[in-house]
């Protein structure tokens, strides 16, 4: 695993925010799976709390794709569970690194 892959699966261990740079913007996110896409990409389903967004929305569960994140580091800030509408073995991922549980 590199270092994003033990970043991302410490913060989903221990349900730590994460910090995010995605696309000109730093978001604060709950990360719920980490893993690859069925075209390989590498890939964090995470629940936005704020920070900027692309898509105008600075809530709500966005996808990143790793190879276009800038930056990714752990928050002191934890939560305590997941969200409700959380997917358990999302079918949009063909591999599943890290998930919680």
């Amino acid at each position: 695993m590199n270092r994003a892959d033990t970043i991302v699966c410490e913060a989903i261990a221990s349900m730590r925010l994460l910090i995010v740079v995605y696309g000109g913007a730093t978001r604060l996110v709950q990360p719920h799976v980490y893993g690859d896409d069925h075209s390989g990409a590498r890939m964090l389903s995470a629940y936005q709390l704020s920070g900027g967004s692309t898509s105008g929305a600075s809530t709500g569960w966005k996808s990143f794709r790793m190879d276009r994140v800038a930056s990714v580091a752990l928050s002191e800030e934890r939560f305590h569970a997941p969200r409700p509408e959380f997917q358990h073995d999302d079918g949009a991922f063909a591999r599943i690194l890290c998930q919680l549980g």
